[in-house]
Parts: structure tokens; sequence; C-alpha cells
């Protein structure tokens, strides 16, 4: 890859920025899903007792939950992330030899690196409370893969958008709360009544979160076919939002 160089030394200090000069340090990557993990269980499967129909009680329904969770936090930190994206970064868009597109790779990579711990926190959780879980948890990459191209195309329209219009920060942050009940986290799409199951499909986090919930949960693995129209549809979509912020990068100096 032509700036491989240049996305490593910023995903580095990216992710190391995050938690340089604080007490706990590296070890926030850790407590922050380790916190969301405990506070849903008390609210949800305590609290509320909503279970899981695949068993394990409260516990059961706390995985059943952050692995939810997982996919959706990724998403939720490129879409947040993007509207200031290119603002607070006026220093780069002043050089033009600065390849700006790749702002929103470092911020994609850096999420997926954050579900990656968030996976691990998981796979703890699970062998403590239930044992080794199933062999195609493995299989979670192949989930994260899938998702790289989302998390581009939105990084990519958005951080354009956000030079072109302030408010764009607003709005994403209202897009974010109603993405958290309009993706199957807190509940299964069986549960639901048949014309909502038609909405959500149109929601491509509907998808990730059960392919990620059953690889981890129930041993299950998507199907080839699905799996290869997601990527087809989620990587035109990149492309069409690459080309839409190539086309509005020539406006960024002067409107920074």
């Amino acid at each position: 890859m032509k700036h491989l160089g240049l996305i490593v030394e910023l995903v580095r200090r990216e992710f190391a920025g995050r938690y340089q000069g604080s007490l706990g340090g590296m070890l926030w990557a850790l407590i922050h899903p380790l916190f969301l993990l405990s506070i849903y269980t008390l609210v949800f499967g305590v609290v509320l007792k909503t279970r899981w129909e695949g068993g394990g009680g409260t516990f059961g329904y706390a995985l059943y939950l952050f692995a939810g969770l997982i996919i959706f936090n990724a998403f939720s930190e490129c879409l947040l992330k993007a509207p200031a994206m290119i603002v607070g970064n006026q220093n780069f868009v002043k050089k033009v030899v600065f390849p700006l597109e790749v702002l929103p790779l470092v911020s994609a990579i850096v999420a997926l690196l954050h579900a990656t711990i968030g996976i691990a926190v998981w796979l703890v959780c699970c062998i403590v409370l239930f044992g080794v879980p199933k062999a195609t948890m493995l299989l979670f990459p192949l989930v994260f893969l899938a998702m790289l191209p989302l998390l581009l195309g939105v990084g990519w329209i958005f951080s354009a958008l956000g030079v072109m219009l302030r408010d764009t920060g607003q709005v994403v942050a209202i897009i974010s709360h109603v993405l958290l009940f309009v993706t199957p986290i807190f509940y299964s799409v069986d549960n639901i009544p048949e014309p909502l199951q038609s909405a959500l499909a149109l929601n491509p986090l509907t998808y990730l979160v059960g392919w990620i919930r059953g690889m981890l949960l129930v041993g299950a693995v998507p199907g080839v076919l699905e799996v290869t129209i997601y990527m087809v549809l989620s990587l035109a979509f990149a492309y069409g939002a690459l080309c839409f912020f190539r086309r509005l990068r020539p406006l960024f100096a002067d409107l920074i």
C-alpha cells in the first residue's frame, strides 16, 4: 500500500494518544468494555430481567448483549468522530501532498482495534462463566473485514460534510442514538413483528450483529452468498463515498 507507513504511524499515535497522560493508561481500553458489560448486565439482566432465548440466564444475556455492542460501538466511534476529522486536522489540509483520504481509514482501524479488545474481554468472561466458547468465534475477523468498507464510507461522507456543514456533528449524534435502538442489540430480530423485521433488514448493522453473535454464541457461520452480497454492496458504498470525498476536497482549504 502506497501510504502504509503513514497509516501505521497515525494509527499508533491515535490509539496511544487516547490514553496518554491518564493514570490508567492502556488499561482504559479494557476498563471501558468491562464497565459497559457490567452496566448493561445490571440494567437489562437484573433490573428488567431480560433473557436470551439461547439460555444462560442473566450472564448469558449479558454476553449476547455485549457481542452486539462490540459492533455498534465500533460503528458509532467512526460515525461520531467523522464530522471533526478534517476540521480538527487543519495542518494536514494545508499540505497539498497529504492524503486526507487516509484519515477515515485510520479511524476505522482504531475502532476495529478497540472492537478486538472487546472480543478479548467477551472471551475471558465467557470462559469464566460458561467455559470455552464455540470454535467459530475464531472467524470474528471476517465480520470486521466485512465491516471495514462500511466504516470507511461513513468516514469519507461525514468528514467531508463536516467541513461543508458545521451542524453535521449534531446530526450524527442523533443518528447514533437512533441506530442504537433500530439495531437488534437489546433484542432479537425474531422477537419483533414481521413488518419491522423487513425494516431492520435495511440497516447494515443488523447483519453484522447477527453474524458476530452466531459465531460467538451458537457456532453459526453466515452463508457465502449472503456475505458476498453484503461485501459487494459495502464496497460500492465505500467507493461512492470516496468519490464524494474527493469531489469536495478542493473546497476544504477555503472553508477551514
